[in-house]
């Protein structure tokens, strides 16, 4: 039985969810999200039944709450529930407050009045966040959406509503079940189909734990992470800023990351590991946030 509904949600301090949705909405090749000019659609799971919702900010200029709308082609039992993950998805319980007041170095305290109340938008799970790190490694954004494309349309984890069609992400479960020479013909290389597939097999299979990361402090969590073959330390701190939601992760090596501050910190070359660490030592403990700023700055 179809079910839909709405509830409006708060942030905790500064929002501007026109800042998050801009900066969400980069890429024209994204296969699931769809954009309207100032809110978006996300088909999810809330546990095992599919929802779609649709997000978009409240009238007001000042208006730090959201409207969310959303229907299920089965009843879901849980609104509750789907409010909490919309709210994880959309950081509103990250009091940014704490970060502006934070000791940040004069370029971040920049960027935090060049853009207040920006926060990042999160991945509906921890696993798609790790298989778009895998999938994303060492090629160009544009290519790595191609490639998630192909995988979503291959596995084509789909369902209608009111006659309209929607893509999930695929599961674990789906891509454990592909195999080598599927993943290589959507021209994943050699190497990154092996690591998803073995990665997909240890989730589905209960043998690593995604959601144990949210409660693990930052070196644990990337500890663990840098243990599964194929996830180094780009991956991992990836993985916990887009799908943990860990305030404190630090992908360096990112070349986006790389070029803000060389720009913004006005380095004749482009920053080696030290330099990136010395400069990054003063976003602690809020280096993921740091990170988002310095992107959409670009």
């Amino acid at each position: 039985m179809k079910q839909q509904g709405s509830f409006v949600l708060d942030a905790v301090g500064p929002y501007d969810f026109g800042l998050s949705f801009s900066f969400y909405r980069r890429s024209k090749f994204e296969s699931i999200d769809r954009f309207g000019d100032n809110c978006f659609v996300r088909p999810l799971l809330l546990g095992d039944i599919p929802v779609v919702v649709s997000i978009e900010a409240c009238p007001g200029a000042r208006s730090k709450k959201v409207m969310v709308r959303w229907r299920s082609p089965k009843r879901i039992g849980d609104p509750d529930g789907l409010a909490l993950l919309v709210r994880r998805m959309l950081c509103l319980d990250v009091d940014l407050r704490a970060f502006y007041r934070h000791d940040l170095d004069p370029v971040m305290k920049k960027l935090t009045r060049t853009y207040p109340g920006f926060r990042p938008i999160l991945t509906p799970n921890i696993f798609e966040a790790a298989a778009w790190a895998i999938i994303g490694q060492q090629v160009t954004l544009h290519f790595a959406y191609m490639l998630k494309g192909r995988l979503v349309e291959k596995v084509n984890r789909s369902f209608k509503i009111d006659g309209e069609s929607f893509r999930l992400f695929p599961s674990a479960e789906d891509i454990a079940g592909l195999d080598h020479d599927t993943l290589r013909g959507m021209q994943l290389s050699t190497r990154k189909a092996e690591y998803l597939l073995g990665f997909s097999r240890s989730v589905a299979a209960g043998e690593f734990d995604l959601g144990g990361l949210l409660s693990l402090d930052y070196d644990t969590a990337v500890g663990k992470l840098l243990a599964v073959r194929g996830i180094g330390p780009w991956s991992a701190n990836y993985i916990l800023m887009r799908g943990a939601g860990h305030m404190d992760a630090y992908p360096i090596g990112d070349s986006g990351i790389n070029r803000a501050v060389k720009e913004l910190y006005r380095l004749k070359k482009k920053p080696d590991v030290k330099r990136l660490n010395t400069i990054g030592d003063n976003w602690r403990p809020y280096r993921s946030l740091a990170c988002f700023y310095l992107w959409k700055s670009l």
